[in-house]
């Protein structure tokens, strides 16, 4: 049986200064790396240690939340570009203001192949971009992973971990927020069940 777990990046400059994350390259503040660093003395007490596997994006919040996760469990990471935060385009660390004054208008229908701006991944792209990690995980011989990334691709992997298709995304899906943490087990039957989803430390 494996053990999953999903890590949301912790907080950084983005979410106090009002931008876009997305692909621009924003650090953690100071209360993130705490944050992080409290995620990894919560995940020691939840049986992690060096032994565990963890991938991680390749962007810097993310590398940085792993970073600090790793002062308590000593975790060489593995960065998979797959789990790099949705493509923004142009949308990339603007403000958000311009964000919403600039991004196409999303129909009233949900439309997966939906870009925000010309350059901008749609849901479709992202699902077809995170796919091939979460067919990796579930075939891997590892069997404790942790997985550090961000929201919206988090979200994607819990589409894909409860079986909905993107265009299921349409009527339910999983938010996350900096810091969060979900825990999954997958029988040796392929049977995946959620034990918690998008907790906090503190």
């Amino acid at each position: 049986m494996k053990t999953i777990f999903l890590i949301q990046h912790t907080e950084s400059e983005h979410h106090v200064n009002h931008h876009i994350g997305a692909w621009y390259e924003w650090n953690l503040t100071a209360r993130g790396r705490e944050q992080a660093f409290r995620i990894g003395e919560w995940l020691k007490h939840e049986g992690c240690d060096h032994t565990w596997s963890m991938f991680v994006s390749p962007q810097i919040r993310a590398r940085q939340t792993a970073e600090e996760i790793n002062r308590s469990l000593g975790i060489i990471p593995v960065v998979r570009e797959e789990l790099r935060e949705v493509n923004a385009g142009m949308g990339n660390g603007k403000t958000r203001e311009w964000y919403r004054m600039n991004a196409t208008p999303a129909g009233v229908a949900f439309d997966p192949d939906h870009r925000d701006f010309p350059d901008a991944e749609s849901d479709r792209e992202i699902w077809n971009r995170v796919w091939p990690f979460f067919r990796d995980l579930l075939a891997s011989s590892a069997d404790r992973i942790l997985v550090v990334s961000h929201g919206t691709t988090l979200s994607f992997l819990h589409s894909m971990m409860i079986g909905q298709s993107v265009e299921d995304r349409g009527r339910f899906r999983l938010n996350g927020s900096s810091g969060s943490i979900s825990r999954y087990t997958v029988e040796d039957s392929g049977r995946i069940t959620a034990l918690y989803l998008n907790a906090h430390v503190d």
